[in-house]
């Protein structure tokens, strides 16, 4: 019984994040009617250029909206940056900022960008790895890690569990996992459920 109680406080978080992230989801699809609308207005004021920015704002926020449910589900800092940098050119573009302001804008979105090349996805010598979630879809593991990696799961966790059934492992805790040149390793592992995964590029 303690056992069951603990993984379900474990795995809460997660499922609060799945249920506010439909909520979310919901909300998005709601406004999409407002955009809808708006898209009328703007062809009745063809010669208004307010219209058209109200349009602009409204269609931003929904995509900000979308991107943070990606960030609430994958839990990748990529993620987080691209809500940023959605976040950023919506208030550069909307709003009406002066000189100063839109300078300091873009030198915002700069150094995200920045942050993103060289801090989230940089390129890793073999005794290094790169801690990633396993909820992190597998596409992007690609683009992290430079690798052809074949379609035969959806997110990170998934690759390691087919990775140890092929080799016929266990999943357990510092165990290292292969698949096609991408070495893995199980970095927390709560209840049987993979958490987060190391992943080291195999270099020649």
């Amino acid at each position: 019984m303690r056992i069951r109680l603990r993984h379900f406080i474990s795995r809460f978080p997660s499922y609060a994040e799945i249920y506010i992230s439909l909520i979310i989801m919901a909300a998005v699809i709601i406004g999409s009617v407002g955009l809808i609308q708006s898209l009328f207005e703007v062809y009745l004021h063809a010669r208004s250029m307010e219209f058209f920015q109200d349009f602009l704002g409204y269609a931003m926020t929904l995509i900000i909206a979308i991107e943070f449910i990606k960030m609430l589900l994958r839990h990748t800092p990529g993620s987080i940056i691209e809500v940023l940098l959605f976040a950023m050119a919506r208030k550069l573009i909307i709003t009406k900022e002066n000189t100063l302001g839109l300078l300091l804008g873009i030198i915002a979105i700069a150094v995200l960008f920045i942050i993103r090349k060289f801090l989230f996805v940089s390129k890793i010598t073999p005794q290094e790895g790169t801690i990633l979630s396993a909820a992190t879809p597998v596409e992007e593991v690609r683009k992290i890690m430079g690798l052809d990696i074949p379609d035969v799961a959806e997110t990170l966790g998934g690759l390691v569990v087919y990775a140890a059934r092929k080799s016929k492992k266990s999943l357990k805790e510092d165990e290292i996992y292969e698949i096609d040149g991408l070495k893995m390793k199980i970095n927390r592992l709560l209840d049987g459920i993979i958490e987060m995964v190391e992943v080291i590029e195999e270099k020649d």
